[in-house]
């Protein structure tokens, strides 16, 4: 039986289900393309409960976590989220995930759903020092995601934080109607938003985060997996399995800029720099096809030479062209650069360029020369 969250009962009701990293999920409720656009437009709501989510804390908590991942931890700030990779010893992607730094010695791991448990083996494999509690919080606690030019005033008369003063990439320990939360100004979409813990809810004794959720999605679209992966790959992100996994390293996965230059003594941290020496030879690349929808696995050509596959395709309604990530040869790919991609029936041209596919002056947080 596949797992669920705090919300199944109104997925049930209201939207298509799939089942997704061992969860039964919501895929859409009213169609994907209606979903995408009012996040782009709006604003629309997720519930990204599935995804792990682990509380490590204790004086040495920042040093530990220091030695899981390839960017600084005890320089951020308290109140301050980044983007990380946990790394084999290979230099190989084990995860991507956010960690959110609530006080000096408590931080939040939020981890993809499919990874959630090799993380967890992995991090605590890695014998946190006295002193340090790993705890997994993901079923005793829902997650929301509001996403969109508009999320703000929607997210704002269910919390007492002043979310005007949450700037992005940041989060803090407040409450949500009343009950224990964290609101980080986080996303998968590319647009502006939310993401909302709400803790001290289980399946059974969910407190008001159904309530909560009720009162969101009559104020906002609630939206599926559907739009969620079209969304985040219209912005460039990239999905663990997909984009990247464990035969996959930083470089190759254009995520350089998560390693820390001058920081030793993690994980994967000897092969990477071996790794970065020699530079990647293949690299992950977006891609506009002129025709056709790009799907997983289509092989990527310049002229008659094979230089790659698609990692994850889809079509993109704010371009009405089908859109690609793709690991392509590093040399000769730069954005611009011409390609033919064999789809089933046909072999279309397309060209490389460094995603976000939209126009970040219309789309995206950075609209309007805003960016928090």
């Amino acid at each position: 039986m596949p797992k669920t969250t705090q919300f199944h009962a109104y997925h049930a009701g209201h939207a298509k289900m799939t089942d997704f990293a061992g969860y039964e999920m919501p895929l859409w409720y009213s169609s994907t393309l209606d979903e995408h656009m009012a996040v782009r437009n709006s604003s629309g709501v997720f519930d990204v409960s599935h995804m792990g989510r682990f509380v490590v804390s204790g004086e040495p908590a920042g040093a530990f976590i220091e030695g899981l991942v390839p960017t600084q931890v005890q320089k951020q700030a308290v109140g301050k989220a980044f983007y990380t990779l946990l790394l084999d010893e290979r230099a190989g992607i084990l995860d991507d995930l956010i960690v959110l730094r609530l006080d000096e010695a408590k931080f939040m791991l939020v981890v993809n759903a499919a990874n959630a448990a090799a993380d967890l083996s992995h991090i605590q494999a890695r014998s946190p020092p006295q002193g340090v509690r790993v705890d997994d919080t993901t079923g005793s606690s829902a997650m929301v995601a509001v996403q969109g030019p508009s999320a703000q005033s929607i997210m704002q008369p269910y919390t007492e934080l002043d979310l005007g003063q949450l700037k992005r990439l940041r989060c803090a320990e407040t409450k949500v109607m009343g009950q224990r939360s964290i609101i980080s100004r986080t996303g998968y979409t590319g647009e502006d938003g939310f993401e909302v813990i709400v803790l001290d809810a289980t399946n059974e004794s969910p407190g008001r985060a159904m309530e909560f959720w009720e009162k969101i999605t009559a104020a906002s679209k609630p939206c599926g997996l559907g739009a969620r992966d079209s969304l985040r790959l219209e912005a460039g992100l990239p999905l663990y399995g997909s984009d990247m996994d464990g035969t996959t390293n930083p470089f190759q996965a254009d995520l350089g800029w998560v390693v820390s230059s001058a920081k030793t003594g993690y994980v994967g941290c000897d092969a990477l720099w071996e790794l970065k020496s020699s530079g990647p030879e293949v690299i992950r690349r977006g891609v506009v096809s002129d025709r056709g929808i790009p799907r997983h696995g289509f092989v990527v050509k310049a002229g008659s030479e094979q230089i790659g596959t698609v990692t994850s395709g889809t079509f993109s309604p704010i371009l009405s062209k089908g859109i690609a990530l793709c690991r392509l040869r590093n040399e000769g790919t730069e954005p611009g650069a011409t390609v033919t991609i064999a789809m089933r029936d046909s072999e279309q041209g397309g060209k490389t360029v460094r995603p976000p596919f939209y126009d970040e002056s219309i789309y995206g947080w950075k609209r309007h020369g805003k960016g928090n």
